[in-house]
């Protein structure tokens, strides 16, 4: 556990472990990445990163005894992002920290946690939503591009009516199917609105069989003939859309893990600041797909 003297004795606290296990129902997809572990090191604020493609020469057949005088090679793609920095700070009078609050062991500690929280729920927004700047101009802030921005033309889907049908879902999920990812493990991303239309898809069509009192159906998986879909309901999702991705492509990239740093003392106050600095990578733009309503 982190206390104040910890934070009073070293000059920065390594926050990554407790940062994966912060808020995990409103950041859903950094959670999921930091728990499997899908995570890289980077060492520049622009992340450089390539996108295979393996080689689809239809007809290889040979001629017996041919010569080999004909070879193959994967497509790299070169791709980057940046490093976007999130901060977060506190500052607690001498007073507040000498106060005793009910159910507040240590104002100063409290204060921190939740500044943690708040820094991973704009990370989570910036994986998914964010727009590339380069902060070259006024306010001078890099920015990283989310999912959104990496998804291949080709896969995104416009539902066939107001209202998302299972068909474009299925649709959706086949886009993957399609480009021969050679995974069936994938993850669905939807706001409220969305999630609860899928839901409805399958209202007839299961067996009920839950404690007295209890009522309701939530999809939580949906197995297709183009692979099995976990879905998670994710609130910085932009309305009207869902994303679907194999998440073995898809990964965060840390410049400068979370971290929390004690300010300099300069009045009856204790100052500090949790900082981090994060990329998202994805390594192949076919792995991701948008169904969006029309």
């Amino acid at each position: 556990m982190i206390q104040t003297k910890d934070f009073l004795s070293m000059e920065n606290i390594d926050l990554m472990a407790e940062m994966g296990v912060a808020q995990p129902l409103d950041t859903p997809l950094t959670t999921l990445l930091m728990g499997r572990g899908l995570i890289d090191k980077e060492t520049a604020p622009l992340v450089y990163f390539r996108e295979k493609t393996l080689d689809t020469t239809e007809d290889i057949s040979q001629v017996e005894g041919s010569e080999t005088t004909v070879f193959q090679n994967s497509t790299r793609l070169p791709k980057n992002n940046y490093c976007e920095i999130f901060k977060k700070a506190v500052s607690v009078s001498g007073t507040a920290q000498a106060s005793s609050v009910t159910g507040i062991a240590d104002m100063y500690t409290s204060e921190m946690a939740d500044r943690l929280v708040e820094l991973k729920v704009n990370l989570e927004k910036a994986i998914t939503n964010g727009v590339k700047n380069d902060g070259s101009a006024t306010p001078f802030k890099r920015h990283m591009d989310g999912l959104f921005s990496f998804v291949d033309a080709g896969n995104k889907v416009t539902a066939m009516d107001v209202k998302p049908t299972e068909t474009d879902f299925k649709n959706t999920v086949k886009k993957l199917w399609d480009n021969g990812l050679g995974s069936n493990g994938y993850v669905c991303l939807a706001n409220a609105d969305l999630k609860e239309v899928i839901d409805g898809f399958y209202n007839a069509q299961y067996n009920y069989n839950a404690p007295q009192g209890e009522f309701g159906l939530v999809a939580n998986k949906i197995n297709t003939n183009y692979g099995n879909i976990s879905l998670m309901l994710d609130r910085h999702i932009p309305t009207g859309k869902l994303i679907i991705f194999d998440p073995n492509y898809v990964r965060l990239g840390f410049l400068r893990t979370p971290f929390s740093e004690v300010l300099a003392k300069t009045g009856d106050n204790v100052k500090g600041q949790v900082i981090a600095e994060a990329t998202i990578k994805v390594l192949n733009s076919k792995a991701l797909a948008t169904l969006s309503l029309a």
